[in-house]
């Protein structure tokens, strides 16, 4: 269940106005950055293999308390994820602007790209331009390197991680909570 547009998170800062997306760790809002008058993405932390929401209050819950130490290890890497991102400084890497937790869970703030993604793009199938998929591969490989250079991995590259910005290039986004061996 995810939050009802015209929600306000920190106090009247952000206003939730849709839902984008929802994966197995989080759900992705277009929202409005009321002071600055601007549009952004903001990614919650939302388990849904174990979490619920309150409708009347918006608060995060769990179904059972035995899963609150599973639950909170991975809330724990949500927000070590966007602290990392947020300490990158590259053209085709998403911006981070804020995180922060409230209503049970953690939430990140990062840029807005309007452009939709790589995978909206080309999902009926039709190819890119050659010299368009070659600027992609291009400034997506350079991104990759720049993180990798860091000792950070992008556990999930894929087509719809991959937006197009207002001025035709790409952003790479959402690195992605995996279960990985430490996490079993």
């Amino acid at each position: 269940m995810e939050l009802k547009s015209g929600t306000y998170l920190q106090g009247d800062k952000y206003r939730i106005e849709r839902s984008l997306g929802q994966g197995g760790f989080g759900i992705t809002y277009l929202a409005s950055q009321v002071q600055l008058g601007r549009k952004v993405c903001i990614k919650e932390f939302f388990f849904k293999q174990f979490c619920e929401r309150d409708a009347a209050t918006s608060h995060v819950t769990l179904g059972t308390k035995s899963n609150r130490e599973l639950v909170d290890k991975f809330m724990q890497k949500f927000v070590k994820e966007a602290r990392t991102i947020s300490q990158l400084n590259h053209n085709n890497i998403i911006r981070i602007y804020d995180i922060f937790e409230e209503n049970g869970t953690a939430y990140y703030v990062m840029e807005y790209h309007c452009g939709g993604s790589l995978g909206d793009l080309v999902k009926d199938g039709k190819p890119l331009p050659e010299a368009a998929a070659v600027r992609y591969i291009t400034q997506i490989a350079d991104a990759v390197g720049y993180i990798h250079k860091r000792n950070i991995n992008h556990l999930d590259i894929k087509p719809g991680n991959i937006m197009i910005t207002s001025e035709g290039n790409v952003c790479l986004i959402d690195f992605n909570i995996s279960l990985d061996e430490e996490s079993k």
